[in-house]
């Protein structure tokens, strides 16, 4: 029996320990959900855009650094992106004053110099 640490908690949203360090996952963009428009569990409402994917319920709440990667490959055109596929994968970042925190990231795009490196 799996254990994995995504099975145990539940929620609608991948989280940087679902993908493997430093190898991408690739996940077709099924639906670009607009800021605003999307509540927590806790009922705020998302003040940013939202993927949702082909193949799984979870999406991922769309980071500024994210969103230009991702545009970096697709364009800036967000409605443009569904149907195509994205490689994340899990990075080792310094985010919210702590180091090696693990965050969602997109493959193949050079990471921010002020806020972590690649490992």
């Amino acid at each position: 029996m799996s254990l994995h640490i995504s099975t145990q908690f539940e929620g609608n949203y991948l989280a940087a320990l679902d993908f493997k360090q430093d190898e991408p996952t690739e996940l077709e963009i099924a639906e670009v959900i607009p800021t605003g428009t999307t509540k927590s569990a806790d009922g705020r409402v998302i003040d940013r855009p939202v993927l949702k994917f082909k193949g799984t319920d979870k999406g991922i709440v769309l980071c500024k650094t994210n969103a230009r990667g991702i545009a970096r490959k697709l364009g800036p055109d967000m409605s443009a992106w569904i149907g195509h596929k994205v490689p994340f994968f899990q990075a080792r970042i310094t985010a919210f004053g702590e180091a090696d925190t693990p965050a969602i990231r997109v493959w193949g795009v050079p990471m921010p110099k002020k806020g972590g490196r690649r490992r």
